[in-house]
């Protein structure tokens, strides 16, 4: 037997005898889940898309077995598929392997030591597919941190709310009991991808809260939609890509793009960055408050309860208690990595923007400034937010 991985073993059977055996097999070393249909199997896997291996009937009520293991495919990319059967004609074998792309095919009639077998092979499957996931995560999440960092000096306005995000998002994630937060945090790193590409004037009517015209609007609206396509041909980012495109979805409905998911329908990341978005753009400088909260129920509908209620306990909850971080002013000389800015930068004769308040700097960012210092001058010195721990939370975590 493999050993104790706690690993997640999904079996969508009707045949209770079916799950029983199998439950008998594997609980003991991991988590075995059973459904009767494929529905509600389906709707586990978008809960859990990290599930390890996936044990299909053919005749599975609902979809069928087939085009179940075809949406696995989808949903839990790294999952073993493996279809039970008591069909022994070449066409259900065909269609198993060819359509569903299962990785292996067994009858129902097989003895326990193939079935072990089968599910020792299909463990190491799934351990070499995540291993490999693991090592491309890494390495994209260095290219894409790059990658922000290169378009945040060139749009500094648009990705100045990342840093403090991508924060939020992980301490909402660890009181879901999210353990896997790659894609959360790929999605909210790139949420401005698109917003960095609309006209500048469009942007600075919005962020000065003046009133747009109804073609401005739809323009912006349409932002997630630029980022989408941008993203979509990065195969490693296409779930990204959609969590992004859905991340201006209302949960009542509202918002782009019409027609779309309500309620949750909508990805769970889609409505994080949703709800986070909209709360940095109501909170002050330093951070939500209580009024930023009562600022965003003005559209309570277009938020997840129960997700709000989470954030407001989870971001209120550190207010009253000595803040980790002290405000300090330095010159570019003393910047530290992980500083984060309380103030624009700005040159000292032109005025021109260098750098946005509620920056995290980063020694690429640093040196940007000093370059700026040497060449144009900087309006010193710079008032910074200075975490009580050494080191940027952006290079602790790749």
């Amino acid at each position: 037997m493999a050993e104790k991985g706690n690993e997640i073993i999904l079996v969508a059977d009707p045949d209770l005898s079916v799950q029983s055996v199998l439950t008998k097999l594997f609980s003991d070393d991991h988590a075995v889940t059973c459904f009767s249909d494929s529905g509600s199997a389906t709707q586990f896997l978008k809960d859990y898309p990290n599930t390890a291996i996936v044990f299909s009937c053919y005749h599975l009520p609902g979809c069928g077995g087939v085009a179940f293991l075809k949406q696995c495919e989808a949903l839990a990319p790294q999952a073993a598929r493996i279809m039970l059967t008591g069909e022994s004609s070449k066409h259900a074998v065909k269609e198993a392997l060819n359509l569903g792309h299962a990785f292996m095919y067994l009858e129902k009639s097989c003895q326990r030591n193939e079935i072990l077998a089968a599910f020792e092979a299909a463990l190491s499957h799934h351990r070499h597919l995540a291993k490999e996931r693991a090592i491309l995560e890494r390495t994209l999440a260095g290219s894409v941190k790059m990658l922000i960092e290169m378009l945040s000096l060139f749009h500094p306005d648009a990705f100045r709310r990342t840093s403090a995000i991508r924060q939020q998002a992980l301490k909402i994630a660890k009181q879901l009991g999210l353990k896997k937060t790659w894609e959360l945090e790929m999605a909210v790193m790139l949420s401005p991808l698109g917003e960095a590409m609309l006209p500048t004037q469009i942007l600075s009517k919005f962020r000065a809260a003046r009133s747009l015209g109804e073609q401005e609007r739809e323009i912006l609206a349409r932002a997630p939609q630029q980022t989408r396509d941008l993203l979509q041909n990065i195969p490693q980012l296409n779930r990204v890509s959609e969590y992004l495109f859905l991340s201006g979805r209302g949960y009542d409905g509202s918002g782009f793009p019409e027609n779309g998911p309500i309620g949750q329908d909508i990805p769970l990341i889609s409505r994080i960055i949703k709800l986070l978005t909209d709360l940095w753009y109501a909170s002050p400088e330093n951070g939500p408050d209580a009024a930023a909260f009562e600022a965003l129920l003005i559209n309570w509908r277009q938020y997840d309860p129960r997700l709000l209620d989470i954030t407001k306990a989870v971001l209120l909850k550190e207010l009253p208690h000595e803040p980790k971080s002290k405000f300090i002013q330095c010159h570019i000389r003393s910047l530290k990595p992980g500083d984060v800015l309380v103030d624009d930068v700005r040159t000292e004769t032109s005025f021109e923007l260098v750098l946005s308040g509620g920056h995290l700097l980063t020694p690429t960012t640093i040196r940007r400034l000093e370059n700026f210092n040497k060449t144009a001058g900087v309006r010193q010195p710079l008032r910074v937010r200075r975490s009580k721990t050494a080191g940027s939370p952006l290079e602790k975590s790749a």
